[in-house]
């Protein structure tokens, strides 16, 4: 794996010397290594969020990908760090359940951090995406094991974020807004096999004091300007404008509950 890529997927944002830095740290230690930026703009702390872009983002980069993930509002804490192989994947990130969506649905090898060897000589309280994961992430790209990085561990025992799913009732689906991207596209937590829409009933897509009436299959099936619910590139329902911007024109922000009502035609 000494060619192998390093994925960064961080809520740093790009103001600052701290994505710069990873990056130097690991290629000090593997120059060979290729780094990718999957996002630097997750929302402050916010870890479902992260866990939802990792979830669906992960599997598009090339196998053996390291996928290094610093949304670490416990940063300097007890919270451990935790490295995960699935079959063609391995994962770094703090024990704070933003690996929910992996751990769910892999099965996967797992060990807590302990070896302090493979972090930089001098550790921070407040910047361990620079001081341990940076150069845990270059000395896994150069073949070591996970295992030698630390305690194995059982996924039983990782942290899971309990309200990460939409809630589902007899006929109705409550999910939130997880994202929001550069269109102003508002991304839910529903996903289309959630819906299980079928001819026979009709979908209403509820949000603040707006409904929308059915699922659009793409976005000029409304007229410029008009509101439209559709599932995107990730299989999940997304609120949307026609050539404008949902999160502007509704004033909603991450977070903002969506209800799907499915009633018998």
């Amino acid at each position: 794996m000494k060619d192998s890529c390093i994925s960064l997927l961080t809520d740093f944002g790009l103001c600052d010397e701290y994505v710069g830095v990873m990056k130097g740290v690991i290629s000090s230690i593997n120059p060979n290594a290729n780094i990718i930026d999957m996002c630097h703009n997750i929302s402050p702390q916010n870890i479902v969020q992260a866990a939802y872009m990792l979830c669906f983002s992960h599997s598009y980069f090339p196998k053996k990908t390291i996928h290094v993930v610093v949304v670490d509002p416990g940063v300097g804490t007890d919270r451990r760090i935790v490295a995960l192989q699935i079959k063609n994947f391995f994962f770094l990130a703090p024990d704070n359940g933003v690996l929910t969506l992996i751990i769910n649905k892999y099965k996967c090898k797992s060990v807590y951090l302990t070896q302090s060897q493979f972090y930089l000589s001098k550790v921070s309280s407040t910047f361990h995406g620079r001081d341990i994961f940076a150069p845990v992430a270059a000395y896994l790209s150069k073949d070591y094991n996970i295992h030698q990085l630390g305690e194995t561990i059982s996924t039983h025992e990782l942290k899971r974020i309990s309200d990460i799913y939409p809630v589902k009732y007899k006929d109705r689906l409550k999910g939130q807004v997880i994202m929001i991207d550069h269109f102003g596209n508002l991304i839910t937590n529903i996903s289309y096999t959630d819906i299980h829409h079928d001819t026979n009933r009709t979908v209403t897509i509820n949000i603040i004091n707006v409904s929308i009436e059915n699922i659009s299959s793409n976005y000029t099936q409304v007229k410029k300007g008009a509101l439209l619910a559709i599932i995107g590139s990730k299989g999940l329902l997304e609120i949307s404008i026609n050539c404008g911007n949902a999160k502007l024109e509704l004033g909603v922000d991450i977070g903002c509950i969506v209800q799907v009502v499915q009633t018998k035609i």
